[in-house]
């Protein structure tokens, strides 16, 4: 094997790791689903015969940066100290929660964050959904799709976290989906420490508003951010966390469930039965603790 060849090959599994998975799959995707509302069957199926012929082609590895966890025998880097007072004041007189929202979305777009990094997009992928869910779902970052459209997960991993919701008896417009980094990195690489610290007052508010009953992380990033946590997928996952904890604690956070699972992109480059049942598991205790009937 060439060197070029190993290289690409360690970047593609950094890669895959980062986005929330501890092991590499073998064989081809079997043909198997979410279960969906009825009324959508037909149309899922046409998408999921799309996914899985995609499924099988190589797919170019997204550069990898300094988000590498920390060694288990090494100290987790000092947190930057969360101020969130003064993002606050920017919505907190107002009393609609879209409203809220609105405003603080004006104050990232103000303040900027992203500027302080490498990145070069089009449209600033704030959030989107309903203000008041009881269900968040927290990505890593926007890709091209997301960018283009100023939407979070409208690319082929937001076609299936659709589906995965749908699935769950919900519907996009009554969860809240938003992501750690509100601008897509260059090239679409995985966020770092720093990016995703600089981001995570307003994301931070941004839940403060909603005051969701459950989140559920979608890969590494925004679980590691949250939970404040280097701690690889496979050990957390399948099981609710508390929410807030250091260093988020002291930021008068209403307590939250917080459920870590795979990113649907992995599941996109990885889309086998054991994998899907796992991420269909975390949805399910979602739904248990969110008091709604299984599909």
């Amino acid at each position: 094997m060439s060197d070029h060849a190993r290289k690409l090959l360690h970047q593609h599994a950094k890669t895959t790791q980062l986005l929330g998975v501890d092991f590499h799959p073998l064989g081809n995707p079997p043909q198997i689903q979410f279960a969906v509302a009825p009324q959508s069957q037909q149309q899922d199926q046409n998408t999921q015969t799309e996914h899985n012929s995609k499924s099988e082609s190589f797919v170019e590895p997204k550069p990898v940066r300094d988000f590498a966890p920390t060694p288990a025998s090494s100290p987790r880097p000092a947190m930057p100290t969360i101020d969130t007072a003064s993002i606050r004041a920017s919505y907190e007189s107002l009393k609609d929660p879209q409203a809220k929202l609105d405003a603080l979305k004006e104050k990232y777009t103000a303040d900027a964050p992203h500027a302080a990094f490498n990145t070069n997009f089009t449209n600033i992928v704030f959030g989107e959904g309903s203000p008041t869910a009881d269900l968040m779902f927290v990505g890593e970052a926007p890709g091209q799709q997301e960018d283009e459209t100023g939407r979070p997960f409208v690319g082929r991993a937001g076609e299936l976290l659709d589906k995965m919701i749908i699935a769950m008896g919900l519907s996009r417009e009554s969860v809240y989906i938003a992501n750690v980094l509100k601008t897509r990195p260059p090239n679409n690489a995985t966020p770092t420490v720093n990016e995703a610290h600089l981001c995570a007052p307003y994301l931070i508010e941004q839940i403060r508003i909603i005051s969701p009953k459950v989140i559920v992380t979608l890969g590494l990033p925004a679980t590691h951010l949250l939970l404040a946590t280097t701690q690889p997928m496979r050990s957390m996952r399948g099981q609710f966390h508390p929410f807030p904890s250091p260093p988020f604690a002291d930021a008068g956070l209403p307590s939250i469930d917080l459920m870590p699972t795979y990113h649907p992109a992995f599941l996109l480059r990885a889309y086998t039965e054991d994998n899907r049942r796992k991420v269909w598991s975390d949805l399910t205790q979602v739904i248990e603790r969110l008091g709604l009937s299984k599909p």
